[in-house]
């Protein structure tokens, strides 16, 4: 593994709870809001941390070319791809980043695609570290959802306890950054 994730805890959870990689399959509700939300016309967006293709999935039920890659053995798609050593033409990155790697993941991605759109914990911004991280990229939307998606699929319970937004930095609409719901659709 080039990358360790083993200093995270989340949601009550030890490091040594987490899924290797940081693994977690994004709810298909997560991703069809955002790309109602965005209404891009049909683009090619890179999903570098594709996983399991769900994300890929509702992108592609928008009408884009997906390219899929993950650092992770994957069945469809670009296997054993550090996206954060690795650049491809797109029109856009979406993309739910491991946690402790999203600032480096914002960071290259903004560097590549002219919109980028990253699923983060809503307190991510929250940290005085990632305030400088803010002000360089400048995003161009804040989107926080207004429901707490299952990463674990009902494994526990289904009572998730974590808060998460979208942000997205467009280059064609740089400037000030808008704050917005996203209501589960």
């Amino acid at each position: 593994m080039s990358r360790t994730l083993a200093g995270n805890i989340v949601a009550n959870r030890s490091a040594t709870d987490r899924r290797a990689l940081d693994f977690y399959s994004t709810p298909p509700d997560v991703t069809r809001a955002l790309m109602q939300w965005l209404d891009l016309p049909p683009s090619i967006i890179w999903e570098p941390a594709c996983g399991d293709g769900i994300m890929v999935d509702v992108i592609e039920s928008f009408g884009h070319t997906v390219l899929r890659s993950d650092i992770r053995e994957i069945p469809h798609g670009m296997s054993n791809v550090d996206f954060l050593e690795t650049q491809m033409p797109c029109d856009a990155i979406i993309t739910n980043p491991p946690f402790a790697l999203s600032a480096k993941f914002i960071e290259h991605a903004v560097s590549i695609a002219p919109v980028v759109a990253l699923l983060l914990k809503s307190q991510f911004w929250h940290a005085q570290k990632r305030t400088p991280l803010f002000r360089k990229t400048n995003p161009s939307a804040v989107l926080a959802l207004n429901w707490r998606p299952d990463f674990l699929f009902g494994e526990k319970g289904g009572a998730p306890t974590m808060d998460l937004l979208w942000t997205i930095w467009d280059k064609s609409k740089a400037g000030s950054c808008i704050y917005d719901i996203l209501e589960r659709p």
